[in-house]
This record gives structure tokens, sequence and C-alpha cells, in this order.
């Protein structure tokens, strides 16, 4: 009996197909060669076990997921299904064998318009990149969604691309929460844009407010000077007539004197048209008015110019600004404000210059002077026992502004509530309540800056400003 006849019969004695003996017994040589290929055949026989075990553990483990694991053969001009999930297979209303063996494109049977395009996909995953895209596909049952697909690359030993594991999932619901999600933002960043125009007409609505409370003051300001210059100018039109009539009478004298005339007689007439038209008053007061006008000018000329300093045009860009004289632009520009209820007294140190948007600050500045105002003459005050005392230092980094008043207070429960946008204990007609609001937006949120209140009911008020002198960018440096 061969050695092949034998290693049939010990097959088939193993697989229970019988158990005839051979004609005759195998030498020991060959009994010895059929146990060790016995031997090889249990190996292989537990070998073939273990590997169906963990290949129907990996059934198991793919067909667990949710999403759809494909492998394809790539080695073939259009990709071929050699392995999928259950997942996979029922997507297709198809078993598993049914699409082994299959193009990959069953699984976009439905989707017409949109196909890939195997030679540019073959060339980047050949490349090692992975593909990912989103596609609008249809069920079996012809209800559409979106599918979300990615696509890994497999190599041999020597480097080649052999097959390409694809995993995909159903991102409908995923999809139109992002489109959901965007819908808000989209809706956020069109709140924040009227919230900002709001701002603005908020910002705008409180210049208003200022330039309404200060225009007949500035106006009463401006007037007084112009009305003595206008009397001053009608004095000297009046004086100049005058002066001509004496120099007249005098040019009269030398082109026409009288016959025999003497020194004394024409002293005497000369004297005569001096007092005749005030010489000696015109000769006295026409270099005061002229003094009175000048001032008058100036005057003018202070208010004009702190006007433009204080209605500094608002620009994006911030600039290195005198803090020191724009609060004196401010007090100029307000003085009509506090002028019958208060003295104002500064205590300007040497300070750096800010890093600014000084039309802003200046708005604040004049904010905080008007409450003072107010405040004080809420507390029974006048010109001459009322207070607001401006100071300015440099506290490190940072120029520190205070404006206090010896006005009514503001009690405690009020202070929490001070900075909140429309809130205001004064009268109707005195304030909005956006004054304070805007004023902390501007020192806090555009100069990265501070703005505090101490106060105590019955002795006065203190606000206290910090501005970072390298301004808001330097400050979150």
């Amino acid at each position: 009996m061969s050695i092949g006849q034998q290693i049939t019969a010990v097959q088939v004695d193993a697989d229970g197909g019988g158990s005839q003996p051979p004609s005759s017994p195998p030498s020991q040589p060959e009994f010895a060669e059929l146990a060790k290929l016995r031997a090889e055949l249990a190996k292989l026989r537990a070998e073939l076990a273990k590997l169906r075990d963990e290949l129907a553990l990996r059934d198991l483990a793919l067909d667990g997921i949710q999403t759809t694991f494909v492998i394809a053969d790539r080695t073939t001009p259009e990709p071929t299904v050699v392995y999928c999930n259950k997942k996979a297979a029922d997507m297709l209303d198809m078993s598993r064998t049914e699409v082994i063996g299959k193009d990959i494109t069953v699984f976009r049977r439905h989707n017409a318009t949109s196909q890939p395009d195997f030679r540019r996909d073959y060339d980047t995953l050949a490349s090692g990149q992975k593909i990912a895209y989103e596609y609008e596909d249809k069920r079996t049952d012809g209800s559409t969604y979106w599918r979300g697909v990615t696509v890994l690359p497999i190599f041999d030993s020597e480097g080649v691309l052999t097959r390409s594991v694809a995993m995909g999932a159903d991102i409908t619901a995923k999809r139109e929460a992002a489109l959901a999600q965007k819908a808000l933002q989209d809706q956020l960043v069109v709140e924040l844009k009227e919230r900002e125009r709001m701002a603005v007409e908020l910002n705008l609505a409180q210049k208003l407010e200022s330039v309404g409370r200060l225009a007949s003051g500035i106006a009463h300001e401006i007037n007084t000077p112009i009305q003595y210059i206008g009397d001053c100018i009608h004095f000297l039109m009046s004086g100049y007539a005058d002066i001509n009539q004496i120099l007249e009478g005098w040019q009269g004298f030398l082109v026409s004197p009288p016959e025999n005339a003497q020194i004394d007689s024409l002293r005497i007439r000369s004297d005569e048209l001096a007092e005749k038209f005030e010489l000696a008053f015109l000769r006295t007061e026409i270099p005061k008015a002229f003094e009175r006008m000048s001032e008058g000018v100036a005057r003018v000329s202070n208010i004009v110019n702190a006007m433009k300093e204080f209605a500094h045009p608002d620009v994006a860009e911030h600039n290195a600004s005198d803090i020191n004289r724009a609060i004196r632009s401010t007090l100029i520009v307000a003085t009509n404000v506090y002028k019958l209820v208060a003295r104002v007294h500064t205590e300007f140190e040497e300070i750096p210059d800010v890093v600014c948007n000084i039309g802003e600050l200046n708005q604040v500045f004049l904010n905080l002077v008007v409450n003072s105002a107010h405040a004080i003459e809420d507390a029974g005050h006048d010109v001459s026992t009322g207070r607001i005392d401006i100071s300015t230092a440099k506290i490190d980094d940072a120029v520190i502004i205070r404006v206090g008043d010896n006005g009514c207070g503001i009690p405690a429960e009020n202070l929490s509530k001070l900075f909140d946008p429309f809130f205001t204990t004064k009268d109707v007609g005195r304030g909005t309540g956006q004054g304070l609001a805007i004023a902390r937006s501007i020192v806090v949120d555009k100069h990265g800056g501070d703005l505090s209140v101490s106060s105590t009911v019955g002795v006065g008020t203190v606000f206290t400003l910090t501005l970072p002198v390298g301004g808001a960018r330097g400050a979150q440096a």
C-alpha cells in the first residue's frame, strides 16, 4: 500500500468515514510517518477552527456596528467587493454572499448623478492618502438621505495598493444638525450686527443728548463775548465820529485861521471841541474797548477750539492723546452746566499720552461732569459751596482720572445698577439712563480700562477711570 493511500485512509478514519484496516499492517517507518501526518493534520484543523472562530468574531463585531464596512479589490479596473459587513448588505436588501463579488458601485446604484472616479481614487489611495466624501443617495424604498464615506488604502508587502477599506454612515441627521447650527450661527451674526447697530444708535443718541443739553449753554457762552464785542464796535464807531469832528475842526483852523488869530484863542476853541466830543474820555476808553474786543475774540476762539477738540471725529484707529488737555476742553464746553452750582478744582499731574479714541473719552468726561453738576444741584448747593474735583495721575502703566463732587450721593442699593442701560434716578428730561452704560462700554470694552464708583449719601460721589497708557491692545498684551 502506498503512502498516499495510507494518508487517505488516515483522513477517512479521522473524518469518521470508516475504520477498515489496511490489507496489511504498515511497517514501523510508515507508521511513524502516518502518525506525523495525522498530528500535522490535527494541527491544521485546530488552526482552521481557530481562524474560523476569529473570522466569525470579526463578522460578529463588524455586523454589530452601525457603520457600513466594505473591503474592495483595487487590482481590477473597477473595484470589486471582497468583504462587507451585515449593515452594508442590509442597506442593499441583499445578503453578504450576494454582495461579495459585485462591483463597488452597487452601493451607489441609486445615485445616478454622482459616480466615483475610480482612476482618480486609485491615484489618491496609492499615494497613501485617504478619501472622504459626502453624497446624496436613495434608499431602496425611494427615500433620499445623505451618506458620508471614508476610504483607506491597504498595501501589500511590496507597497502596491491591493485593497481599500470603505467605512460609511448615514449622516443626514448630522448634516441637518450642522445646517441648524449654521442657521443659528447666522442668526447670531445677524443679532450681533443688530446689537452693534443699536449700540451705535444709542451712542449717537447719547451724543445728541449731550449736544442738546449743551447747545443753549454754549450759545450763551459765545453770545456774551460776542455781545460786548458788538458793544465795543458800536462805541468805537461813535468815538471815531466824535474824533473825526475834532480833527475836522482843527483842520479848519489850520487851513483858514481867523484874522489876527491869537494862540490863546485857538487853544480855547480847541479845548471847546475836545470838551464837546469828550476827547479825554475817548482816549481813555478806546484802548480799553480794543482790549475787551481782544478778550472777547480770544474767549470765543477758546470755546470754538474746545468744541472742535470735544467733538473730535470718531475713528476706528486709536491715537496717542493728551488726557489733561481733553478734560480742559470738556470743562470749557460744559461751563454753562456747572458754573451756577459749583466751582471746578483741577489737579493735573504730568502724565503720558494715552492711546485712545479721544472723542469717545470726551463724551465720558462730559457725562461725569454733568452728573456731578446735577448731584450738586440736587443737594441744594450753589457756586459758593458746590465743588467738583478732577485729578489725573499715573500709576504703573495706567493713567488714573478721578471726578468727584460733594453732591447728594448715590444710595447703596443703586450702586450695583448704576451702569445698567436705561437705569436712571433723574427726573424725565434730565437723563435717559444711557450715559453711564455707554461710558462704561467706552472705557472697559473699547479701551481695556476700568470705571468704578464710590459714593456716600449726603457726602458725595467719586468716579475713577483707569486707562492703560498703551490702549486696549497694550492692556491685553
